[in-house]
């Protein structure tokens, strides 16, 4: 991947989407005290570039039935091809976010459940089952801070 120069402009313009990616490029652009197409410019740059991704939605996890947080280690058999459990990793509905790390762990695996017999079930019927599983250890999410889209990040 080839790093994109971003000037100050393009920083700007991601803090403020990220703050609200619903804002229109005129919205932005007032914001920022320069043009419209400027913005809408920099923006289709900044899509067409990679640097943006794309735009989500964030929601509160109670709300829809997904309170109880996790992140699991796992160790998965040596010479097992990654892409493969990452696909089967990432297909799983409880299942929000699939990390490759190094030390302990192979895999850092994070999502939410209705409750912990649902964690158990995703455990014991799901993860543990794959032939590749070696070892995990669960740890249950008390609290959480997410930077996602609150605040905006140092460039």
């Amino acid at each position: 991947m080839v790093s994109t120069d971003l000037d100050d402009l393009d920083r700007q313009i991601i803090d403020v989407l990220r703050e609200d990616a619903r804002l229109s490029a005129r919205a932005v652009a007032r914001r920022l005290g320069v043009a419209a197409g400027t913005v809408g410019q920099r923006v289709a740059r900044l899509e067409q570039s990679g640097v943006i991704r794309g735009y989500t939605v964030v929601v509160e996890p109670a709300l829809v039935g997904r309170p109880l947080g996790f992140v699991v280690g796992l160790q998965i058999a040596q010479g097992t091809p990654l892409d493969g459990i990452l696909d089967e990793l990432v297909a799983i509905p409880e299942i929000d976010e699939v990390m490759v790390v190094t030390g302990r762990w192979d895999l850092l695996v994070n999502g939410r459940v209705a409750d912990a017999a649902q964690l158990n079930d995703l455990l014991t019927k799901g993860l543990w089952q794959s032939p590749s599983f070696r070892h995990s250890e669960t740890m249950v999410v008390i609290d959480d801070r997410r930077t996602a889209s609150a605040s905006p990040q140092t460039w």
